[in-house]
């Protein structure tokens, strides 16, 4: 014998076999999905994982200011048009009010008195409309429909059938 006669029924000895799958790799993956859905949860605030967790459905009414519509676009937006987040695409709600009455004003710098004044920009009005719309409510993180925040203060891309326009959410009920 060449010495060659254990070669074929060698012995492995403390080597790895490639492409078993154990019960330490499983619990690790288990870990890292655990540590993904956290961060997940933890840091997308529209995130469809907390409208699944959400505190409770309720029906709201809440308020959004479009300014300085120019006057031929102001009969584009009716009562009853369905409103869709621009972004995301999704159903944000009902309109139930319009008021266009204001008209929009602009800061302009008074050289005489040193000062600034608001001057009305001819043909153009701020509009108010109101939204009604069933919205998931969590403590602590307040109002969300479809992934879109409603908050004061909040920017909103909205997509009217016969208008699209920023505004900026004024009023949310009180809980």
């Amino acid at each position: 014998m060449n010495g060659n006669a254990n070669s074929a029924g060698r012995i492995n000895n403390g080597e790895k076999k490639n492409g078993r799958f154990n019960f330490i790799d499983v619990l690790l993956i288990i870990i890292v999905l655990i540590i993904i859905a956290s961060l997940v949860y933890v840091f997308l605030p529209t995130s469809w994982v907390r409208s699944i967790f959400s505190d409770e459905k309720t029906d709201i009414q809440y308020t959004v200011e479009i300014k300085g519509v120019n006057e031929a676009y102001l009969e584009n937006i009716k009562e009853n048009d369905i409103v869709l987040d621009s972004v995301s695409k999704g159903n944000i709600g009902t309109v139930t009010a319009i008021d266009y009455s204001t008209q929009y004003t602009q800061l302009e710098y008074n050289e005489t008195t040193q000062s600034g004044v608001l001057s009305v920009v001819p043909d153009k009005y701020n509009m108010i409309i109101t939204i009604s719309v069933t919205a998931d409510y969590n403590e602590g993180e307040g109002y969300s429909v479809n992934g879109t925040r409603i908050a004061v203060g909040e920017k909103i891309s909205l997509r009217f059938p016969n208008f699209t326009g920023d505004a900026y959410c004024i009023s949310v009920p009180v809980r």
